[in-house]
């Protein structure tokens, strides 16, 4: 039930920002897509995406340190979670601004990338995110990749850990593998 409201709430979301921005319309949400347990969370700015995220499908969201040679305590997954709680990792950050700035997009999933399994999310017009990628970050072991096409086709950028801007991409991913 979590599930449709959130998506309730994206749909109602980006038919107010399916046109161009203005200072009457309110800035776009940020969300979390879990690959899977294919379930979509929404936050408006200024709330906690990832407190929304495991109060409606009992997910608790692992972001490891954006630096690789940055010291982190234990992992979640290395301690006693919750009754009915299951960690899940960032793999990407999708933003709407250069420079990883705006609202963003993350990608969860139950485990790290492996550098040889390929995730798949498109379109990212279902979640409200077509040609809306400015910048992005890649976690938990991932490259990130965006595609023009909905199925992966097409110009691209990428495999690549984080990109701060995307040249001619800009404004122009339609589709994201991680691997």
């Amino acid at each position: 039930m979590a599930s449709a409201v959130a998506l309730t709430a994206l749909l109602v979301g980006m038919s107010a920002t399916a046109g161009p921005a203005s200072a009457a319309e309110p800035a776009a949400q940020s969300c979390s897509y879990d690959l899977g347990t294919r379930t979509l969370v929404c936050v408006d700015p200024g709330e906690d995406l990832n407190r929304a995220v495991l109060e409606q499908t009992h997910l608790l969201v692992v972001t490891p340190p954006a630096q690789p040679d940055a010291v982190a305590g234990a992992a979640p997954a290395d301690r006693l979670l919750p009754a009915g709680v299951r960690a899940t990792f960032v793999q990407s950050q999708l933003y709407d601004d250069a420079g990883y700035g705006g609202s963003f997009f993350q990608i969860t999933n139950s485990s790290a990338c492996n550098g040889s399994t390929t995730w798949y999310f498109g379109p990212l017009g279902s979640v409200g995110w077509s040609g809306r990628v400015s910048s992005f970050k890649s976690f938990s072991g991932c490259s990130t990749k965006l595609w023009q096409g909905t199925g992966y086709t097409g110009a691209s950028y990428g495999y690549a850990v984080n990109a701060s801007s995307l040249g001619s991409m800009n404004d122009q991913a339609n589709s994201v593998t991680l691997r």
